[in-house]
């Protein structure tokens, strides 16, 4: 009966390992969809194997255990001579026998064999990955130019400590080649002291994207904590740059952006997420997590005329929220609920609500909505996103910094005749939205199956991609001036930013891709790009601009 539960579940696995060897699908498959039938695969090959195991250990359940060897009795003292006289010789004598080895101790009474069981087994279930990204840009405006842009490198971990316990990492390097800190003790005119010196590349950033650890309860319930990808909108959750057929990320998400800080956008929490399959309805799944949730990040300079007179420059910026003590005393929530009827198909609904000014500062929220979706038809595809954030009671919070500044040049014992306070913020607006739309079209000639672009590549493909998108910035903050502490002027408007992109990839395996594209994006007429973007250097009164782009993505 065991032999026969064998055959079937071997029978099976030979089925399986035909049907996934010898299919060739009609048309080319998007990574993700490829990512989604592995670990179908994977999910079927673990249960036959889990099956497989139970019947072996029923087989040696079920086999009966040898009789002991009973001993034979002595011959009683009275048997004949003749019993004796039959009985089988003694053996010769020869070479004592050597006694069985015996296992060798460790000092402190642990055998070999105790040691292989205690070897770490999540060692060998750490996965060890990434992904990193280099573009080219060549743009129509004389302070872009053209250059080479080192967009990232990112090193991942994945481990399954336990059966029932998981933890994941994501380091990123973006545009860092260096960083060197230089310092020593001089002594010069008499006097000493000490210097320091710190040189890096230009804009670089040292990101530790997500780091946190799973309890897995259930398939539909598992516990979360750490810092986490906030889960508004898809592109944040798989921003990895490999994962994409265009050399740069979304407006919406990076770079205006309508989310409330930029992707890859993270925060310091704790929550539950979960996957619900269906036979009929597909699959469902929710995330939901508390966190300490973004907050104005705000730089202040100041500057002491002869007159008396100060003047301060303070820039502010939502940034995400700090990993040490919480700069508010509320905390943020986001939650995000998916649905996937079938493989390359998905949608999700998402949102954020929390605090976003410091203790400081008088106390506003900010919420911010998400739907987006992809459905696949073959060997074309739609993807798309759309994100709405409404930050409450800028005037308010422009008052409160204002009040605060001139409080603290006050108490420093600089008391100013007359106070002039000037306000550069970046990206704050009462409304801002926007939306990002993406047509894919997947294919591959048959007649390039034998040239370079296809050897020894199972599945190369070429993707044709055009992605349209606006957003919208409504109350728009330009300018706040204050005098003595109190609001003089802030000047607000309503802006405009479209971007429409034709692209051309080549993918020779899933995880690597070759990157063209041009893009057009424009903004209101006679307005600048540089005041609605964090990416374009533009003029004062440039409003458009042409460029080329090539990029090279790959994922290990």
């Amino acid at each position: 009966m065991a032999r026969s539960a064998r055959s079937r579940i071997a029978r099976s696995l030979l089925v399986l390992f035909l049907a996934v060897t010898t299919a060739s699908p009609a048309r080319a498959a998007s990574p993700e969809e490829i990512e989604q039938k592995l670990k179908a695969l994977e999910e079927q090959v673990g249960a036959l194997r889990q099956q497989l195991e139970e019947t072996r250990k029923a087989a040696t359940a079920a086999t009966p255990a040898p009789a002991p060897a009973t001993a034979t009795p002595p011959p009683p003292a009275s048997a004949p001579a003749t019993a004796a006289s039959s009985a089988a010789p003694a053996p010769a004598p020869g070479p004592t026998a050597a006694p069985p080895p015996v296992a060798p101790v460790s000092p402190v009474g642990v055998t070999a064999e105790t040691l292989g069981t205690l070897r770490p087994s999540w060692l060998s279930d750490f996965k060890l990955g990434g992904y990193g990204s280099l573009r080219f840009e060549g743009s129509d405006l004389p302070s872009v130019g053209d250059s080479f842009t080192y967009r990232r490198f990112v090193l991942t971990g994945d481990a399954t400590i336990a059966d029932r316990l998981r933890g994941y990492f994501e380091l990123e390097l973006e545009r860092f080649t260096e960083l060197e800190l230089e310092k020593k003790t001089v002594s010069e005119g008499g006097s000493q002291g000490f210097s320091s010196a710190i040189e890096g590349s230009n804009g670089s950033e040292i990101s530790l994207e997500q780091a946190w650890v799973e309890f897995i309860i259930a398939d539909w319930l598992k516990f979360r904590a750490g810092n986490i990808l906030v889960p508004v909108g898809r592109f944040n959750l798989n921003h990895d740059d490999n994962r994409w057929d265009l050399p740069r990320r979304p407006l919406v998400d990076r770079g205006v952006p309508v989310l409330p800080t930029t992707a890859a956008w993270s925060e310091v929490g704790l929550g539950f997420d979960g996957e619900l399959k269906t036979d009929s309805l597909g699959k469902f799944t929710y995330e939901i997590y508390v966190m300490n949730g973004v907050a104005l990040d705000s730089t202040v300079e100041t500057f002491a005329r002869g007159s008396g007179e100060l003047e301060a420059e303070v820039e502010i910026e939502p940034r995400r929220g700090t990993a040490n003590l919480d700069v508010k005393r509320e905390k943020a929530f986001a939650a995000r609920l998916g649905w996937s009827p079938s493989i390359g198909t998905d949608f999700g609904v998402s949102g954020y609500f929390g605090r976003y000014t410091p203790d400081f500062l008088p106390a506003e929220n900010l919420w911010s909505v998400s739907a987006d979706g992809k459905m696949t038809f073959g060997p074309f595809e739609i993807e798309a996103e759309y994100v709405h954030t409404h930050f409450g009671g800028i005037t308010r919070v422009a008052r409160g910094f204002a009040q605060s500044v001139l409080a603290n040049e006050i108490s420093s014992g600089t008391e100013p005749l007359e106070s002039t306070i000037d306000f550069e913020l970046a990206g704050l607006a009462d409304t801002k939205q926007g939306y990002w739309l993406d047509l894919r079209y997947r294919f591959f000639p048959d007649f390039l199956r034998n040239t370079f672009l296809a050897w020894k590549f199972a599945n190369p493909q070429f993707i044709v991609t055009t992605r349209w998108e606006q957003v919208w910035l409504d109350g728009l903050v330009t300018q706040a001036v204050f005098s003595d502490g109190a609001l003089a002027s802030l000047s607000q408007e309503s802006r405009f930013v479209n971007r429409l992109t034709l692209g051309f990839a080549y993918r020779p395996v899933p995880l690597v891709v070759f990157q063209t594209a041009f893009e057009r994006t424009w903004t209101n007429n006679g307005k600048s790009l540089a005041s609605v973007t964090n990416f374009i250097p533009a003029g004062t009164s440039e409003n458009i601009q042409n460029a080329f782009l090539f990029g090279v993505a790959f994922g290990f």
